[in-house]
């Protein structure tokens, strides 16, 4: 299980600044300062910071990672994601109204129902989840070449969504 621990510290000069816990030098844990580039880089190299996370890299590797992590799985972003869900199985049902509707996979959302609805009640619970079934779930969601919304084999969806609701698991 991986935990990432960040907290705002008073060093030496006070300045409150964001302290992380990273892996240094093969198994040492080093207590590392953001920095303002750090924080820039986590914003601009997001999309290829998530899919490192979604393929199992472990965030206190970096200290891109660790704060990639903490954003993914603070409770607004997990809402953000759950709300998303929950608009993905509206459109493909129909029964949205909205001039902003995103086609998708209406077949394959429609037989991965209910994965898509495990995973949205999943992502608005609280408790603790692992970064990589979120990272999983926000690439399902904005891969506009995904089986989300693009043709693909049949239950390759449902396959996708099993694997990230078994990546959600903290103890796996």
């Amino acid at each position: 299980m991986t935990i990432i621990l960040g907290f705002d510290g008073h060093g030496s000069a006070g300045t409150g600044a964001t302290m992380i816990v990273v892996v240094e030098h093969g198994a040492e844990l080093g207590l590392r300062r953001v920095r303002l580039r750090d924080r820039l880089l986590t914003r601009l190299r997001a999309s290829s910071l998530d899919a490192e996370l979604a393929a199992g890299a472990s965030p206190e590797s970096s200290v891109t990672l660790a704060l990639r992590a903490g954003q993914l799985c603070r409770p607004s972003y997990r809402r953000l994601l759950s709300h998303g869900l929950t608009r993905v199985l509206a459109n493909a049902d129909g029964s949205t109204r909205s001039l902003r509707k995103v086609p998708v996979n209406s077949r394959a959302v429609r037989d991965a129902r209910a994965e898509l609805e495990a995973a949205a009640e999943r992502l608005g619970a609280t408790g603790p989840v692992d970064v990589r079934g979120v990272a999983r779930i926000g690439e399902l969601l904005t891969d506009g070449t995904g089986p989300l919304y693009q043709a693909s084999r049949p239950g390759r969806l449902r396959d996708e969504l099993r694997a990230a609701l078994g990546a959600l698991d903290p103890l796996a």
